[in-house]
């Protein structure tokens, strides 16, 4: 019956929602064998229950395209599985039921893709995704799975939790091996899911992380500075007061002052681990490439060691800021994304600036985090992050528990 239900809803989708927003989905016959290979788990916490994964993750014996056309004959097909599928279908029991769509390469936050279709909003149209796990978020908020894996290196699960009225946990870069999905950019790349509401948040990262450590104060960070509308902000200040943040002036004015050159530091770093990984096949591909990822990759390549060097010593400053703040609240809530979801014109380099300058402090302190919805009425909703300490001091539940969400 479960692969019955998920295959009447796909059944529902038009093409251009498929094509845009799913990919390699397995034949009906493929599918019921999952699920009946499942039953044998079904007391499990996840027991039977359907999945997606983004086009990053490998599967053995399946092609990642990583919303790109030709990916697959540059590596060949997998040879393993991603850790984090086989930790949730072998230990929890779920069901691959196939891949979500995604920016090329994952290289962009507004669920863009040139090769299959943009990534709409999923009940405003008009309206982008974002990105990179556009796919994953739009299939969520649909109701096609309960959970959607997926990735978030300077924003890509924070950004299209805030604008799909979605939520999502980050984890931190190092939580797997090296290569264990299709890289954007090695050291930075981070896994992680996204779901529909707080319960099953917490029901679904329970199943693989276990119960978290408990969580104090935090410390509501504001807008870094960025001069976000009250109308947009003041409801997102709430949010992260609810959930146990207050506000610290002198916290507030280090870390704003800190993480000014955020959004420049990390396309250097970034940007210049994403090109390495590009650089075998690049010049040879150069055509078949979105141009937008395309002038990424190509301005990663021309980063100067002085430039590499500046960013690196910037990069060491965020880290002993948050030091800093970590040495007295358990957590720093801040928003992830400056309004609701924006329309493709809206897309432009301004807003991915303003973006960057919101997600990439936590990235580059390869911090956890958790990502909330807030609702801004007419059916929109903004994003607001919690970003923790460590792996170790990973206290995610708190927060829901404060707001009374659990």
């Amino acid at each position: 019956m479960a692969a019955e239900a998920f295959l009447i809803k796909l059944s529902h989708l038009t093409p251009d929602e498929q094509r845009s927003a799913l990919c390699n989905l397995p034949d009906t016959k493929k599918l019921t064998e999952r699920f009946e290979r499942a039953w044998e788990l079904r007391d499990r916490d996840l027991g039977g229950i359907p999945y997606l994964a983004k086009d990053l993750y490998f599967r053995a014996g399946y092609p990642t395209y990583a919303g790109s056309t030709f990916l697959p004959e540059e590596i060949g097909l997998s040879h393993s599985t991603s850790t984090l599928p086989l930790a949730f279908e072998s230990h929890a029991g779920a069901v691959f039921c196939g891949n979500t769509q995604l920016n090329e390469f994952a290289y962009g936050l507004t669920g863009e893709n040139p090769h299959y279709g943009d990534c709409h909003h999923p009940t405003h149209s008009e309206r982008l995704s974002g990105g990179s796990s556009s796919g994953s978020a739009w299939a969520v908020a649909k109701g096609l799975t309960p959970f959607a894996l997926a990735t978030d290196t300077a924003g890509s699960i924070r950004v299209p939790c805030g604008y799909c009225g979605v939520w999502g946990l980050r984890l931190s870069p190092n939580v797997a091996p090296v290569g264990d999905i299709f890289p954007l950019s090695p050291g930075f790349d981070t896994q992680g899911w996204i779901t529909q509401n707080a319960p099953d948040l917490v029901t679904v990262s329970k199943a693989v992380l276990g119960d978290p450590p408990p969580c104090f104060t935090g410390l509501w960070a504001g807008d870094l500075g960025l001069g976000l509308p009250d109308e947009v902000l003041q409801p997102m200040r709430e949010f992260a007061l609810n959930a146990g943040a207050i506000e610290d002036r002198v916290a507030i004015e280090l870390l704003r002052m800190t993480f000014a050159e955020a959004a420049e530091i990390y396309p250097i770093l970034g940007g210049h681990a994403t090109a390495r990984v590009h650089a075998p096949w690049l010049v040879r591909r150069k055509d078949q490439y979105d141009p937008i990822v395309l002038s990424r990759l190509e301005l990663g390549l021309r980063r100067s060691p002085e430039e590499m060097a500046w960013a690196e010593t910037e990069q060491r400053r965020i880290l002993d800021a948050f030091a800093a703040i970590f040495a007295r609240y358990s957590f720093i809530a801040l928003p992830c994304t400056g309004g609701p979801a924006i329309t493709k014109a809206e897309a432009t380099l301004e807003h991915r600036r303003q973006l960057l300058a919101l997600n990439t402090p936590g990235s580059l302190a390869g911090l956890p985090a958790l990502a909330a919805p807030v609702d801004l009425g007419d059916g929109l909703t903004a994003g607001v992050q919690f970003l923790f300490p460590d792996m170790l001091r990973f206290g995610w539940q708190g927060p829901l528990e404060n707001l009374n969400l659990l």
